[in-house]
């Protein structure tokens, strides 16, 4: 038996000589480039080492008691917000989210001015429950159909004394 990857190296050893020869006869030449040079790593540069670029670290280091009292600071003027203004006036005057907002007053112990309640627009979405309820629709659909959340639902039901019943409760 002949060994083929003999013959198929002698092949390819022939088309490179014929390459080689074409490159040269067109005028080109062959550039020998310098090869890689290994590098050391420069030396570790400490803190307090002469080689570091930048100087020792300042002194400003916030403390636990410094936090302390900014946030302090922080929750009195939300507070002094929260005695004038929703939540989301607050919010839109601070430009802080409303989980910031809420978080410092329960940090602080305030509750911000509640929004304005529009009876009439109270009064119609009553009626136009109620319509709903009979119709016997349950809450959630009810509450899809008028656009509300069930906070709301569960608003009206508290202020004005409307009932809408839940699944498990038989109407009378």
């Amino acid at each position: 038996m002949t060994n083929n990857y003999i013959l198929v190296g002698a092949e390819r050893q022939a088309e490179l000589e014929a390459a080689k020869a074409a490159f040269f006869m067109s005028g080109n030449k062959i550039e020998v480039l310098e090869s890689f040079k290994f590098k050391p790593r420069d030396p570790r540069k400490d803190i307090d080492s002469p080689l570091s670029r930048h100087g020792p670290r300042g002194k400003l280091k916030r403390t636990s008691e410094s936090h302390f009292t900014r946030r302090l600071a922080y929750v009195d003027t939300i507070r002094e917000l929260a005695k004038t203004m929703t939540i989301d006036q607050a919010m839109a005057a601070t430009g802080k989210s409303e989980s910031a907002m809420r978080r410092a007053a329960h940090e602080g112990g305030f509750m911000f001015k509640s929004k304005i309640v529009d009876r009439e627009r109270d009064l119609k979405l009553i009626e136009r429950l109620t319509a709903l309820r009979d119709a016997g629709l349950s809450r959630i659909a009810a509450c899809r159909k008028a656009g509300i959340s069930d906070s709301l639902l569960h608003r009206l039901e508290l202020t004005y004394e409307f009932s809408f019943p839940k699944r498990w409760e038989k109407r009378a």
